[in-house]
């Protein structure tokens, strides 16, 4: 029988967000390895400033960009549900145009298998506070 794992919010580590500068906000990776051992479901927190996304324009590929790379499974689906603060979730239709519909707290944005290009973007006046997740696990390495 599997044992039940809390994890306390003060020992999980914060980074800055990925591809952003510092001052863009924070994100904890909470239900991830190494944490846990999951397999599929992943969960994190995030803190994004007026003006920045928690994740700039990406596909649910890979994606790389100065101090990280990410490797999505075939199959990978994510969420990201608004606790705090306003925005835009931006994507690109079937002719590369973006559109946008605007989020606030309680509600949430499922990009299912496929989805095109997108992202979420704070264009409030506040922090926005995410709490994103999804499955199967993505992985992510940091290089320094």
């Amino acid at each position: 029988m599997a044992d039940v794992r809390i994890l306390k919010w003060n020992e999980i580590e914060r980074r800055p967000l990925p591809a952003t500068e510092e001052s863009a906000g924070w994100m904890k990776r909470i239900i991830y390895p190494p944490h846990v051992t999951t397999k599929g479901t992943f969960m994190g927190v995030a803190e994004v400033n007026p003006g920045y996304s928690p994740h700039r324009w990406h596909t649910h590929t890979s994606d790389k960009a100065e101090g990280y790379e990410v490797e999505y499974p075939k199959d990978f689906e994510e969420f990201y549900y608004i606790v705090r603060g306003t925005g835009v979730v931006q994507w690109k239709d079937e002719k590369g145009e973006v559109r946008e519909e605007k989020v606030g707290a309680g509600d949430t944005a499922f990009f299912p298998v496929g989805v095109p290009e997108h992202q979420i973007f704070n264009n409030g006046t506040e922090k926005m506070v995410i709490v994103f997740g999804g499955s199967p696990t993505a992985r992510v390495i940091l290089k320094k």
